[in-house]
């Protein structure tokens, strides 16, 4: 059974703020490892691994009826539960087909938790708005799509919060090793989010025609995405060099870690369950979901995470953990909002019809709660004069 709407909207807002939080958080759990015996737990690859466990979990949300693939559905699995649309009877090539999304899903995360190591969770946040430029711009090249004078403009705000978001990050460090950091975790940060624009631009591209609930196929995605990580990425991490003890990540360590310090593994599986509640409340609000929800909700969790960083760093952890505030926040709230209005324009036709959609769903109710059918234009008109013909042939009494 889906949650409601509304209740579904506050548990995209919480337990998506709670799954960014614990992203960032995780890096300052420390513990016994296989070269010493405290260390921190800066394993941003390993959070991709863990990120698609939670995905695969995912396949226990899935209310449609199973079809093998290669099997014509019978008839009472012809339409999809999510959907509402059938067949769901799908060829393994074309399963197969979600390995590439799920490829370009890999890299991007892998360049977020890796940025994450060296901004801020509100930084990080707010820079995935670049997913909107890329995306737009991928769509011109390869789904041939137009974009108007608001998309264009939209693009131009989002451009201007990306580049005042990310220097006022740099210029709040003084130290000249810092701030090479923080360019290097903004730079690969926006790397991601070309990744991530590459992954729907390909999902629409490649999936378009695969008959499958989304929660399946964020679970295919999840086992695509642990298999690739287990056979490749792990073991390249551990043979290319870096700082973590020589290996750009020690996955042995990385399990090690795992399983012998309960900071790490209470905030793993606080991940995990946070995503599939995440998971849960997106299903809620599958239908009927406007552009305006979408740029609310991810406004008002990047406004969460933002005062939440600031609660950690100045009333619980005594700067122990979170974010500080300098005089260059002032210069990444504008940026924000820049953002946040590109985000708006970039919608506003999609606003628009929306909102006229709605004025017409209202204009109907009335006369659908007492129960006939909402006329319109044509009817009303010959209904009139039908009412005139009977007049001119009623009998005179």
């Amino acid at each position: 059974m889906k949650p409601s709407k509304e209740l579904s909207i506050v548990g995209l807002l919480v337990f998506g703020t709670a799954c960014s939080i614990l992203a960032k958080l995780i890096y300052y759990a420390s513990g016994p490892g296989l070269y010493s015996e405290n260390q921190a737990f800066e394993k941003p690859w390993f959070q991709v691994f863990t990120m698609f466990v939670g995905m695969s979990i995912c396949i226990v949300l899935d209310k449609t009826p199973k079809s093998r693939p290669g099997v014509e559905a019978t008839d009472d699995e012809k339409k999809s539960l999510t959907t509402g649309k059938g067949p769901t009877s799908n060829t393994w090539s074309q399963v197969n087909l979600i390995m590439i999304p799920t490829a370009f899903d890999l890299l991007a995360t892998g360049c977020g938790t890796t940025g994450l190591l060296y901004t801020t969770v509100s930084v990080y946040q707010m820079l995935r708005g670049a997913q909107l430029i890329f995306t737009a711009l991928l769509s011109i090249l390869f789904l041939k799509k137009r974009l108007d004078i608001y998309n264009w403009c939209g693009i131009a705000l989002s451009v201007s919060g990306i580049i005042i978001v990310g220097a006022s990050n740099v210029l709040a460090e003084s130290n000249p090793t810092s701030q090479q950091e923080q360019i290097f975790g903004v730079v690969i940060i926006v790397v991601g989010q070309i990744m991530q624009a590459s992954q729907v631009v390909c999902e629409e591209f490649l999936l378009q025609d695969l008959k499958m609930s989304s929660v399946r196929i964020v679970a295919w995605e999840g086992l695509f995405g642990v298999l690739m990580t287990v056979v490749l990425v792990m073991p390249a991490a551990y043979f290319m060099g870096g700082r973590d003890h020589g290996h750009l990540e020690d996955s042995l360590d990385s399990f090690y870690m795992f399983f012998h310090t309960w900071k790490v593994a209470a905030i793993v599986f606080a991940d995990m369950v946070m995503m599939l509640f995440y998971n849960i409340c997106g299903m809620g609000v599958t239908d009927g979901f406007s552009a305006v929800h979408r740029v609310i909700i991810e406004t008002l969790r990047t406004l969460c995470v933002w005062v939440l960083d600031l609660f950690f760093f100045y009333v619980l952890t005594n700067g122990g953990f979170g974010e500080q505030w300098t005089s260059y926040s002032w210069y990444q709230a504008f940026g924000f909002v820049l953002l946040v209005a590109g985000t708006l324009t970039y919608n506003y036709r999609q606003i628009v019809f929306e909102k006229k959609h709605e004025v017409g769903e209202e204009l109907k109710r009335p006369s659908i709660e007492r129960g006939t059918k909402p006329m319109t234009f044509d009817e009303s008109v010959g209904e009139e004069e039908e009412e005139e013909e009977a007049e001119e042939v009623r009998p005179e009494t």
